[in-house]
């Protein structure tokens, strides 16, 4: 009889898996990466960050002080994807600014901000405070809810 209740355990949670809980997920907008692009980069503002993702996947945000700690405990102003072989990380201002003032800021769309896409990289951000890129494997967020890189 257990293995039976087992058995049965096991299909309902493939099945629930392969169809769904039925509760749906927010999304975030995506946007036309041709908008925002300057030269052969792609430069926009979110939140509390001016961010660029360039021809080669490289992406890159400059952080409003205060809002991003590396590792949880230094405080930085900018995270980057700039390499395959290494996490995100901060480069301190070793390589220039990633952002630019004047670039158009994504909109936030129904709260939960917009996603551009370009190059291999994706950014989302401009919905509650939080900003997130992907690219070359790796992985940065930050905002209210604190910073993680991979």
């Amino acid at each position: 009889m257990r293995m039976r209740a087992f058995a049965a355990m096991a299909c309902a949670a493939a099945a629930l898996s392969l169809v769904g809980t039925g509760t749906g997920t927010a999304t975030a907008d995506a946007v036309n990466p041709g908008d925002y692009m300057i030269g052969d980069t792609v430069y926009f503002n979110a939140g509390p960050a001016q961010c660029s993702i360039k021809s080669d996947g490289t992406t890159g945000c400059d952080i409003a002080p205060g809002i991003a700690k590396w590792l949880n405990i230094i405080p930085v102003t900018d995270l980057a994807i700039d390499v395959p072989f290494l996490p995100a990380h901060p480069t301190f201002g070793v390589f220039g600014h990633y952002g630019r003032a004047d670039a158009n800021t994504l909109p936030q769309g129904d709260g939960y901000g917009s996603t551009i896409t370009y190059a291999g990289a994706t950014c989302s951000g401009g919905g509650r405070g939080a900003i997130q890129c992907t690219a070359k494997g790796h992985s940065f967020n930050f905002g209210w809810s604190g910073t993680t890189t991979t």
